[in-house]
């Protein structure tokens, strides 16, 4: 079977389109193409509409992505369907994971480069792990916030392009910071408007930072 052509990797803004459905299986269905982002590298699946039956989530398996429908699709293989993304939460998701990413420099620069044992990003937050055998105290966590909202408040432009040296892998870049992500972003960081920090805690030697909208 052929692998779903996934549209949002060349333009994230895609609300609505026309697909194909090429295979259902109970409440998973297959599109020939999609504007919906399957979970994976700590984004997050899209939810919205097939047909107008709603989407729960999605997410991908050996390349195939999977649509989690509230109940069956009654349509036959072939046809053509109305997809609708949940633009307002997908949107927020692409504020938040840019964001992630702006605070990650500037924790960096603040504390040195950590091992991030692991990330998560949805509507409401970004949270992200990292080892850190110190203490990340409330002065360093509002130095890199008012680092991060200055950056963000310059309106950079922001790019994801392929790796020519890694088939498969993406790179973001913003101004003068540049990381390996395949995720969804928005296009300058003035629409992310501004952010706040919180620490946490989730064991010795780990420290979380999650990152929200201040709106």
């Amino acid at each position: 079977m052929l692998e779903t052509i996934r549209l949002y990797d060349d333009d994230p803004y895609l609300k609505k389109i026309e697909a194909r459905v090429v295979n259902i299986n109970g409440n998973q269905v297959e599109l020939d193409k999609t504007i919906f982002y399957p979970e994976s590298g700590g984004q997050t699946g899209d939810t919205g509409t097939i047909g107008g039956v709603r989407v729960l989530d999605t997410h991908i398996c050996n390349g195939r992505i999977f649509h989690e429908t509230e109940s069956p699709l009654q349509v036959f293989l072939g046809r053509t369907v109305e997809i609708e993304l949940d633009w307002g939460r997908r949107y927020r998701i692409m504020k938040l994971h840019s964001a992630s990413h702006l605070m990650e420099y500037f924790l960096f620069q603040k504390l040195g480069p950590l091992d991030r044992l692991g990330s998560s990003v949805d509507e409401k937050k970004d949270r992200s792990d990292y080892t850190y055998e110190g203490r990340l105290t409330s002065e360093d966590l509002v130095a890199v916030g008012e680092e991060t909202n200055a950056f963000i408040g310059e309106g950079y432009d922001i790019t994801i392009e392929s790796d020519p040296d890694q088939p498969g892998k993406r790179i973001w870049r913003c101004g003068y910071i540049e990381m390996p992500c395949g995720g969804t972003h928005v296009m300058n960081t003035s629409e992310i408007g501004s952010i706040k920090l919180k620490r946490k805690n989730p064991g010795k030697g780990k420290e979380r930072v999650e990152t929200s909208l201040s709106y």
